[in-house]
């Protein structure tokens, strides 16, 4: 049985995010679904909203599948941490609701050795972490540049705690801290995230699904107890001008 514990692997964290890059296409979010660039309108920031929310509730599903199915042993440290990464996507997915966004779907399509192969899920959640502080990233650019500075602080916050996920995610597999310096701009704009996460939306070869994200009993019991220690973001404590909307 494989064993996901903080032991080093025979890869190095460099060489699976080259890897990854490769994936992180800067094409538009139609293109992944079948719609041209030129077809497809840009995303206004409820868009922005709902595209985040997606990959929010991509990410519960994920960690909740894992921790509550998989076949290979996870040590208790290991998966508290994993709980608390579980923790705070199901805070950020709330938050995001809360201004409005709702996800696109509530079923995703994963890797069919997600629950038997440790390393599936290690390079899995890496190469979403990274997707998502890239698209958060974005969305910190795109909110600016329409003039909503409590959204833009808002992904900004968002994107730390991803960024916060993918170097422990990469500690725990025994791949390193990492490159601690800046999260790469992988993307202009948030809809060009669309391709990395079209197999998760659509299926692949080898995809099993679609799985339905947990509900909130199931949920709970994947995140054991935790601390009432609930996000209050920049948003909610500077909530936006309705000027500022659209």
């Amino acid at each position: 049985m494989d064993e996901f514990t903080t032991r080093p692997v025979a890869r190095t964290r460099r060489s699976l995010l080259r890897g990854l890059a490769g994936t992180l296409a800067l094409a538009g979010f139609g293109q992944a679904f079948g719609q041209g660039r030129d077809e497809m309108p840009s995303l206004d920031h409820a868009a922005v909203l709902d595209l985040a929310a997606t990959a929010e509730a991509l990410a519960v599903t994920l960690y909740h599948q894992v921790l509550s199915a998989a076949s290979f042993r996870v040590n208790e440290d290991t998966a508290e941490h994993l709980r608390s990464v579980l923790d705070a996507e199901v805070q950020h997915l709330q938050v995001l609701r809360s201004l409005g966004a709702t996800p696109l779907t509530p079923r995703f399509y994963l890797p069919g050795e997600l629950l038997k192969d440790a390393s599936v899920f290690v390079d899995t959640a890496l190469h979403l972490e990274t997707v998502f502080t890239g698209a958060y990233v974005a969305a910190t650019h795109e909110f600016a540049q329409r003039g909503q500075p409590e959204l833009a602080a808002t992904a900004a916050q968002i994107g730390a705690s991803e960024a916060q996920h993918l170097t422990l995610l990469s500690q725990l597999a025994g791949l390193g801290p990492g490159n601690l310096t800046l999260p790469a701009a992988d993307f202009c704009r948030v809809a060009d995230a669309g391709p990395a996460l079209a197999p998760f939306l659509k299926g692949q070869p080898g995809s099993v699904g679609p799985v339905t994200a947990p509900q909130v009993e199931p949920l709970h019991a994947a995140q054991g107890p935790r601390d009432a220690t609930p996000l209050r973001t920049f948003a909610q404590t500077h909530p936006p001008s309705p000027r500022r909307q659209g």
